[in-house]
């Protein structure tokens, strides 16, 4: 893949009905592949006309009740569902989204809305409002509806919207809870499935800083381990998956980089052998019990080695001092790819057996966190080859055979995905990636970028 060919996609639109503000994307997105294929179709088939991919404009529009953002004064209360509502979608959040993103603590959870503290502590009570928006996705209760609106993009607007925003400048730190819902995790959860997810980048970010405010990033040593202490750290490496993923998928820069963290992964502990009248017996998942936390601690080192790949092969220049470009040598690139398929081997072999892939297994949870891992297995595949598939009748840029193994990941998602379909099984918006975006048509040029970086954790 050329460097010419992420200033092509100036020119490229699915649909040019649609206007959209301007925006970048840059080499990594998912634009500038579809671009590439359009291009290498073109070359094969001639002046044949190609079908065009158009964009439901329900997914792609921001809508009238999305623009307006209540503000909530801290002495203002919130408006949380009834009573049966708040605890039936607490339930679908616990169900669907924990076991994927453990942000949370459910017993810890649990009783805190019990003893009515989302009534008391407005940063609490944001926390379960975003919980509940979240949870709106999978029930069927109309009360989820904005007044007057039965559109479905709409689900759990009336809760989401009393989540405000985070203001750019705040003369409090950050606390936990603010980390949970205003700066991203929940909030990007949310409107990643809904038109405006788009704004996961800024929020991302947002969040990031405020974790490296507090010095979430860092590593801590001689801090007990608590359940507060561990709910930042599961925190933190939310944040960076969705910091790895919304980069990757928009083709811009990410908040922060492996080089600047040093924080521990989170504990692969249920939720439920968190807490033990012996201090001793604390945080220990008994050895004949598989773990579901094993999904997010696998998850995570995937992404790792995807921003890895991200900041190697897609960054805007190469590392320098001044005005001297530090060179790597001629073979750079097949050096970074070799290392990366490396660390995916690694990871690979060192997948729990309750999360290896086996289509015909029983349904369940483990089937369906597998199904997830391995679909992101291979989509890491395809973003650390995309760029090296050659144009048609020319010799592959690298000693890999790109095409080879792009269409190979491919086609093994297809059929994981044949299973997801067949076991009904309804995948976060968090888990897809876009093929297009709400776009301009001026989308400047990137240029192309090797710096060095360390791989770790990846099989620790």
């Amino acid at each position: 893949m050329n460097d010419g060919l992420a200033k092509s996609v100036q020119s490229f639109s699915l649909n040019d009905k649609i206007e959209s503000p301007r925006r970048h994307f840059g080499k990594s997105s998912n634009l500038v592949l579809m671009r590439m294929a359009v291009d290498m179709k073109k070359e094969v088939m001639g002046d044949q006309p190609i079908p065009i991919v158009n964009r439901r404009p329900e997914f792609w529009t921001v809508y009238p009740w999305q623009r307006q953002i209540l503000r909530h004064d801290q002495q203002d209360p919130l408006r949380f569902p009834a009573h049966d509502l708040l605890w039936a979608l607490i339930d679908l959040y616990f169900i669907h989204v924990h076991p994927f993103f453990p942000i949370l603590h459910r017993p810890t959870f649990i009783r805190a809305v019990s003893d009515h503290l989302h009534i008391r502590d407005h940063d609490f009570g944001r926390v379960v409002l975003c919980v509940c928006a979240i949870g709106s996705r999978f029930s069927q209760d109309p009360r989820n509806y904005p007044e007057n609106i039965t559109s479905e993009n709409s689900l759990g607007w009336p809760w989401y919207q009393q989540v405000s925003q985070v203001e750019a400048i705040d003369v409090e730190l950050p606390t936990l809870y603010k980390l949970q819902h205003c700066c991203v995790c929940l909030s990007a959860i949310y409107l990643k499935g809904t038109s405006m997810f788009h704004s996961t980048w800024e929020v991302v970010g947002l969040g990031i800083r405020f974790a490296q405010e507090m010095g979430v990033h860092r590593k801590q040593k001689g801090q007990p381990m608590t359940v507060q202490n561990e709910l930042w750290r599961r925190t933190f490496w939310v944040l960076l998956g969705l910091d790895v993923l919304v980069s990757i998928d928009f083709g811009r820069p990410r908040a922060t980089t492996d080089d600047d963290f040093d924080l521990e992964l989170p504990i692969d502990c249920d939720d439920e052998y968190w807490e033990n009248d012996d201090p001793a017996r604390a945080f220990i998942q008994p050895p004949d019990t598989p773990s579901a936390s094993s999904f997010f601690v696998c998850y995570a080192k995937l992404l790792e080695i995807a921003g890895l790949a991200h900041r190697m092969l897609f960054s805007a220049r190469k590392l320098h001092i001044g005005k001297k470009v530090i060179a790597f040598g001629p073979n750079w690139d097949y050096k970074v790819v070799t290392e990366l398929n490396s660390a995916l081997n690694q990871w690979m072999s060192c997948i729990p057996d309750h999360l290896k892939w086996d289509p015909n297994r029983e349904d369940g949870l483990f089937h369906r966190q597998s199904c997830i891992l391995y679909c992101f297995y291979y989509w890491t595949q395809i973003q650390i080859h995309k760029q090296f598939i050659p144009r048609s009748n020319e010799p592959s840029m690298l000693k890999f055979p790109s095409l080879a193994i792009c269409t190979h990941a491919s086609r093994s998602v297809i059929r994981v995905l044949e299973v997801i379909e067949r076991l009904n099984f309804e995948v976060l918006p968090n888990f897809t990636v876009s093929t297009s975006h709400q776009l301009s048509p001026h989308v400047p040029e990137q240029r192309h970028i090797r710096p060095p970086s360390t791989s770790r954790r990846l099989c620790s």
